[in-house]
């Protein structure tokens, strides 16, 4: 009698097994045993993040909001679009409204999603949605524990020049300096009310 093995594909890629190796509310680490698209067997592991979304607040005079925050995992302060994990059951454009909020201090009225980016994709599952927020109005901020959150309001072409200049570096940010699909459009919204 033989065992028969049961693959699983993945792309060119034939899954033999996964097994969890860790997890926390933020990530689940697993790891592959593989058939490679060579033929050879290996391993792959692979780090699924908590679902994010990130935000660009645009205010009527044509100024965005960004966040200068300390980042543990890179031991520094850096600029960046509001940004957040989606909590379990979490509708997107709810978790993207409450992140404006609690940190930054911000409600919007009017909302435009501008599409998904995945910035890790290589080994790791980290899918950010972006929306752009307009239709501003200021309430306190009330950032979590682990947040010390300083907002800074600069012009939208200051902010894409920041961008371009590596003082706001995350991912996400280089596709929201653009906004998406839309950075033509809100380009020129951003400079007509300037």
């Amino acid at each position: 009698m033989t065992d028969e093995i049961h693959l699983r594909p993945n792309g060119p890629w034939q899954v033999l097994g996964t097994a969890e190796i860790y997890r926390d509310p933020w990530v689940v680490l697993t790891k592959d045993e593989v058939i490679r698209p060579d033929g050879q067997p290996g391993t792959h592991t692979v780090t699924r993040f908590k679902d994010g979304v990130s935000v660009l607040p645009l205010d009527d005079s044509g100024h965005v909001f960004l966040t200068e925050e300390f980042h543990y995992a890179q031991g520094r302060r850096g600029i960046e679009v509001i940004s957040g994990g989606v909590e379990a059951g979490e509708e997107l454009l709810a978790a993207a409204a409450r992140e404006l909020r609690e940190e930054v201090g911000i409600r919007a009225s009017r909302w435009t999603p501008l599409g998904v980016v995945d910035p890790l994709t290589s080994q790791a599952i980290a899918p950010i949605t972006m929306f752009l927020a307009e239709g501003l109005s200021f309430v306190e901020a009330s950032p979590e524990g682990t947040e010390t959150i300083r907002r800074l309001r600069v012009p939208f072409a200051e902010a894409v020049e920041m961008v371009m200049r590596c003082e706001v570096c995350a991912l996400q940010d280089h596709a929201l300096s653009w906004a998406g699909r839309g950075g033509p459009a809100l380009a020129r919204r951003a400079v007509l009310r300037a």
